[in-house]
């Protein structure tokens, strides 16, 4: 059985295969029906292309890195998700290919990613499961880990296989007791409220501003551009940088009159953070970075 499906001469593993990755990479699938491949399911959208890419992955010993290298630098995937309205009249469903999908990235890439970008995320391989901070509101009791453990990626957090870490949850996480080949994608009030007030994204947020308060000293605007860049993977515009200064402006007003307020935002999270940093500036600094991982640019990818 084994052997049959890796066969030469069968396509449908092949195809299966490349229909998910194609899904993960463009944010639907060449077969709209990824869980039903069969009479039942939906034609795929470009048959000739599956079934291309389906020989092409074979035909290289079923080489992952060179099925999405593939994908990744077609001009395909390289299109703007920006279409006018007449495009989007012609071709709704954008079934044609002919602009890039905007896809939000699932729960646990936004967790990871907000770890990445701060340097705090643990890359180490393997391992027993850890507990992050959110497991200490859904699985009572549960303390959470110290250390690696917290910032470790998201494919390690402890999952009970009905109940999923709530933040992963609020992100459409499904369960795992049945077989899921495609989440659901939701948008929910819930959402923002994880990443501005979720301890992960909050102490993220503190390490990040202090970094860039090393890096670019007495230069606020390079403060502003770099994280706008990390956390976007794009420049800001004159406007997005002078709408962010003048948020900054209004944090360090409100932390001036409320000390109290910076230290408390200062001391979420066990990473330490240095004395030496004026906890007014990097409590301002930290509301706006916490800000903009909320922003549309930070969790979708375009």
């Amino acid at each position: 059985m084994a052997k049959w499906l890796i066969s030469p001469d069968h396509p449908l593993t092949a195809r299966v295969a490349v229909n998910r990755y194609w899904q993960i990479i463009f944010g639907q699938g060449l077969v709209r029906t990824p869980e039903d491949f069969g009479l039942r399911g939906e034609p795929p959208t470009h048959p000739a292309l599956l079934d291309w890419l389906a020989r092409d992955f074979v035909d290289n010993g079923w080489n992952l890195h060179h099925l999405l290298k593939q994908m990744v630098c077609s001009a395909t995937y390289r299109q703007s998700s920006w279409t006018d309205e007449k495009t989007r009249k012609i071709d709704p469903k954008n079934e044609t290919y002919s602009r890039s999908n905007p896809d939000r990235l699932s729960g646990e890439m936004i967790r990871d990613n907000a770890l990445a970008v701060s340097g705090l995320l643990v890359r180490t391989l393997g391992g027993p499961p850890v507990k992050p901070y959110e497991l200490t509101v859904g699985f009572i009791p549960v303390e959470p880990d110290e250390g690696d453990g917290l910032y470790r990626r998201s494919l390690y957090t402890l999952w009970k296989r009905n109940s999923p870490a709530p933040a992963m949850v609020t992100f459409d996480a499904p369960k795992r007791d049945v077989c899921t080949v495609k989440r659901e994608t939701t948008a929910s009030p819930l959402q923002p409220l994880i990443i501005l007030n979720g301890p992960q994204f909050v102490e993220a947020s503190r390490v990040l501003a202090e970094k860039l308060i090393r890096e670019h000293p007495e230069d606020e605007e390079a403060q502003i551009e770099t994280a706008f860049r990390l956390l976007t993977s794009r420049l800001p515009e004159k406007e997005e940088v002078s709408l962010l200064g003048n948020f900054l402006d209004r944090q360090f007003s409100e932390f001036r009159s409320n000390p109290a307020g910076a230290e408390r935002l200062l001391e979420v999270g066990q990473a330490p953070f240095s004395g030496d940093v004026d906890p007014i500036d990097l409590a301002a600094k930290t509301v706006v970075i916490n800000t903009l991982m909320n922003f549309n640019e930070s969790i979708f990818q375009r």
